[in-house]
């Protein structure tokens, strides 16, 4: 995957790919591109709402649960990736 002109290997590739769709689907836009660093302020419509479909999103695409402490330390989408690897 390339970011600002730069390759950037990815942990966990299989997480980004269904996460990708999980994304697309929850912001309905099919151009998100997924990176470590992502924020909600990289995400047009990611508010607090937003935020609770996408984690009840990502419960049921990757059949986890996530607590709601879990959840509120999520600093980047890195971070999400790497829970969900932890649980799956």
């Amino acid at each position: 995957m390339k970011r600002d002109g730069k390759e950037v290997t990815l942990e966990h590739p299989d997480v980004y790919e269904k996460l990708t769709d999980v994304f697309r689907n929850v912001f309905q836009d099919d151009d998100i591109v997924l990176f470590p660093e992502m924020t909600a302020a990289d995400v047009e419509g990611w508010d607090s709402l937003a935020n609770i479909r996408l984690i009840l999103a990502v419960e049921t695409a990757f059949s986890i649960r996530l607590s709601a402490a879990q959840a509120a330390s999520l600093a980047k989408l890195g971070d999400l990736v790497s829970l969900i690897a932890s649980k799956i």
